[in-house]
């Protein structure tokens, strides 16, 4: 039983940080830019760049991978030191 509740907990903290850092990658991108639509006269009623759907499209994903990754890579760090393992140093 103590191996499902860490099992558990552990799930349950990937997914919240998952969570904040998909969040945060959305909000980089829409404080910066918008989609052109209908909402804003195709952008020009804007004060941000607006950007085609598919190219918003692109670099949502592109800088949800970048963050997801920096943060994966952080918290295995963290959880690393945490657990007085060794970290590589290249």
């Amino acid at each position: 039983m103590p191996k499902f509740k860490e099992f558990i907990g552990q799930e349950v903290l990937n997914l919240a940080i998952g969570y904040l850092a998909g969040l945060l990658a959305s909000n980089l991108v829409t404080t910066f830019f918008v989609k052109r639509g209908i909402g804003n006269l195709w952008g020009l009623t804007s004060g941000r760049d607006a950007l085609k759907r598919d190219t918003y499209d692109w670099l949502l994903f592109i800088s949800s991978y970048v963050i997801g990754l920096a943060v994966m890579i952080g918290v295995q760090y963290g959880m690393r030191r945490l657990r007085g393992q060794k970290t590589e140093t290249v």
